[in-house]
């Protein structure tokens, strides 16, 4: 690069990484780039599996590697795990672990996190606003003026539901509604994890 004869290296995304997520498909685009990101790899060397739904241990890691710069790891966890059924040896207890600790999750009750279960869409609300911003504290919902039919004012998810749909990462499921205990498929994760941290192939 002139003038200073200076070297820089770009990772060029050529597309087309998964047979089972076509250009045709409104997903492509948000599967390729958070590949491109390195935030996931796949189901296998060929899969994405974008209808599988994304389990908690999965968003984990996630809404971490989305949010953090590249390379990042947490720190592994210690010889007395968090979680009574996220042990030490699993991959997934360092990504899980540091969730709790930025108190983005308390687990699903009695000392567990629930790690395999699939993550909900009003889970996921949580999940992605509070991993981009600990400080956040979305205003509560007014009864009566809520945005979707199916996501009461009276639910604590709702407050971080409406904010997802004011950022435009959300508009619900159809029908007025959000679907909030439906599982998020890998494909759909795509898309939040995309757009809530802002996440392009190139910039």
């Amino acid at each position: 690069m002139t003038p200073t004869s200076a070297v820089k290296s770009w990772v060029l995304h050529i597309g087309d990484s998964f047979t089972d997520v076509l250009p045709a498909s409104g997903f492509y685009r948000f599967v390729e780039t958070i590949l491109h990101k390195n935030v996931t790899g796949g189901c296998t060397t060929s899969a994405y599996c974008p209808a599988d739904s994304t389990t908690r241990e999965q968003m984990a890691v996630f809404v971490l590697v989305s949010k953090e710069p590249p390379g990042y790891l947490p720190p592994a966890c210690g010889a007395t795990p968090m979680f009574a059924d996220v042990p030490v040896t699993s991959p997934f207890c360092r990504w899980v672990e540091e969730l709790a600790r930025r108190g983005v999750a308390g687990g699903c009750g009695g000392g567990n996190y629930c790690p395999s279960s699939p993550a909900t869409r009003e889970q996921m609300a949580v999940f992605v606003l509070r991993t981009l911003d600990p400080a956040l504290n979305p205003p509560d919902c007014v009864a009566g003026a809520e945005a979707f039919a199916d996501v009461p004012a009276a639910s604590p998810f709702c407050k971080w539901i409406e904010e997802l749909a004011r950022r435009g990462v959300v508009t619900g499921c159809g029908g007025g509604n959000y679907c909030p205990t439906n599982p998020v498929t890998r494909e759909q994760m795509s898309v939040f994890l995309a757009v809530t941290f802002g996440l392009v192939l190139y910039g």
